[in-house]
């Protein structure tokens, strides 16, 4: 049996000084073999980008590796002078990072970034570089390669960056490529090309993959070997298929059972059917567009506009989940704050319990929004930071002349932050004292204060682990049944579509292109994009096969 390509044996990274010392990596040991991809599965904190760093010896200065050692083709990594080391990363290790948009020098082109390794570690000329550097982005999928190789990273999507950053890591013609949450901030289908572009690519050359990630779907898609990591250490390292067939570690298990599915829906006796009447039904929303002016010309002209928002329509009853659909740049967002009117809207009219809020002053639209909140993706920067958690619920009530006396408000906020699943002295604290979840749980919180009919729920799981989700998706079913309310739920996450919605509209460049039923909708879809759409979700092969 041929030697491993890489061997990580009792790896201890510690953050921290005397009796602070922590071990954010204790004692972990893994293989990985020529030409095939191991996949480090975890959610966020379990040390998984700490032992990527660790590897290329790219540690912060806060950081410190104990003991262990790293072996790359026979060579021990943490034996070599940094000038040595210098010479592995690029063309015997690459590694390709989560958000490609910090990672790109955004005054130099793509080209001028891709020639850098090239002729660091190729020794190619200038001339050869160019050629070199478009041949890659050709083979990342990048079109019209030789006019795009002049442009900057601002020029690209989301996506292509990400492709440039493989066609960087692939510059030096590696044998192992690191890839750290390459897919996480990308929409599912560029994340399934990206997947399928990483495979292949594999398969031309030959090399590793050591694969970072906290997602079971596409860990069942990518994985040869797979290790379980939790507080900086691998509970569980089995193969796909026994892993995926036959997990054993409580923590294992704890991840799979959060994963939102139809499966799990049925499992607790939730059906999707939802019968709504007139008399229930709190939001009606018709042709809808929000439409931006495009200006050119020394005297702006206005030549055209960006179809944001371009015809939407649609109705929402009360204890209801309407889930829309779609990826970024789809018009999800600007629909939410169109209806809440938080940014002007062109044509179309938005119904609140038949009352159109196009009609209403500011004072009576702001009155009237008490029964209309919105949880946003991000909790941290939707909080005010100097803000303890006290106030930033009770905003709204003061707003909204809710509660008589302070101590009535107080009481109030320690019942809410009950509710959501915090304790009442959590009160008292500042939001950079509390978890993403926790956070988000806070934002809910406030969402309440002011009692709701209607919550527009923009993404609010999709910066937190599937644990810490699985929580915050089973709050939102319980708050509904308790107090009717309906929800408007703007995700790209199918999984959470399967799980929490009632009905669904699926949103394309500005337009519903599909809606109804959810069961209708994402068991038998009618329209090609939904389709797309639906077979670029990375699926849990419970089995482990292919």
């Amino acid at each position: 049996m041929s030697e491993p390509l890489l061997k990580v044996n009792q790896l201890t990274t510690s953050i921290g000084t005397g009796s602070d010392k922590v071990n954010v990596v204790d004692n972990v040991s893994f293989e990985i073999n020529k030409g095939e991809t191991f996949v480090l599965l975890g959610e966020s904190g379990s040390g998984k980008s700490i032992t990527a760093l660790s590897i290329m010896r790219l540690l912060p200065s806060a950081a410190d590796i104990g003991s262990g050692e790293v072996i790359l083709n026979g060579q021990n990594l943490f034996e070599l002078p940094e000038s040595k080391m210098r010479d592995v990363r690029g063309s015997k290790i690459g590694m390709i990072f989560q958000e490609p948009q910090s990672s790109l020098n955004p005054v130099l082109t793509a080209g001028q970034q891709i020639s850098e390794t090239l002729f660091r570690h190729q020794k190619l000329s200038k001339l050869e570089s160019i050629k070199r550097s478009i041949e890659l982005l050709d083979a990342v999928g990048i079109p019209e390669p030789d006019r795009r190789i002049n442009e900057y990273p601002h020029q690209f999507s989301g996506g292509m960056k990400q492709r440039i950053m493989i066609a960087m890591a692939l510059a030096g013609e590696p044998e192992l490529l690191i890839a750290d949450e390459p897919t996480t901030a990308l929409d599912v289908t560029i994340q399934a090309q990206v997947l399928d572009l990483l495979r292949k690519l594999q398969k031309d050359t030959g090399m590793a993959i050591l694969f970072i990630t906290h997602d079971l779907g596409v860990t069942s898609q990518m994985a040869d070997h797979v290790a379980v990591m939790r507080t900086g250490q691998i509970v569980e390292a089995k193969d796909k298929k026994t892993l995926f067939s036959q997990p054993e570690h409580p923590y294992t298990l704890q991840l799979f059972d959060a994963i939102p599915s139809w499966e799990k829906r049925q499992s607790e006796s939730d059906t999707s059917k939802f019968e709504g009447t007139d008399e229930k039904c709190l939001l009606k929303v018709n042709d809808l567009k929000v439409h931006y002016p495009i200006k050119k010309g020394v005297f702006k002209r206005v030549v055209g506009h960006v179809r944001a928002v371009d015809g939407v329509t649609l109705k929402l009853h009360a204890g209801e989940t309407l889930a829309v659909v779609g990826e970024s740049g789809s018009g999800k967002t600007t629909m939410g704050k169109g209806i809440l009117r938080l940014l002007q809207t062109t044509a179309g009219e938005v119904l609140y319990q038949d009352t159109d809020l196009s009609s209403l002053d500011a004072a009576a639209l702001r009155q009237k929004r008490s029964e209309i909140q919105i949880v946003f993706q991000d909790p941290y920067s939707s909080m005010n930071p100097r803000m303890m958690i006290k106030d930033i619920v009770q905003e709204g009530m003061l707003a909204q002349g809710i509660g008589e006396t302070s101590q009535e408000r107080d009481q109030m906020t320690a019942e809410l932050l009950e509710q959501v699943g915090l304790l009442p002295e959590h009160q008292l604290r500042y939001p950079h004292e509390f978890s993403g979840g926790q956070r988000q749980r806070i934002c809910i919180a406030r969402a309440l204060a002011v009692k709701p009919k209607l919550i527009i729920c923009d993404e609010p799981t999709s910066a937190l682990d599937v644990s810490v989700q699985a929580q915050i998706l089973a709050l939102l079913r319980t708050l509904q049944k308790e107090y009717q309310l309906g929800y408007l739920f703007i995700t790209h996450n199918i999984s959470v579509v399967e799980y929490i919605a009632h009905t669904v509209a699926v949103m394309y460049q500005g337009k519903i292109v599909e809606q109804g039923d959810v069961e209708q909708v994402l068991m038998h879809p009618q329209n090609e994009y939904t389709k797309e759409l639906l077979s670029a979700v990375p699926r849990i092969k419970k089995t482990g096969t292919d």
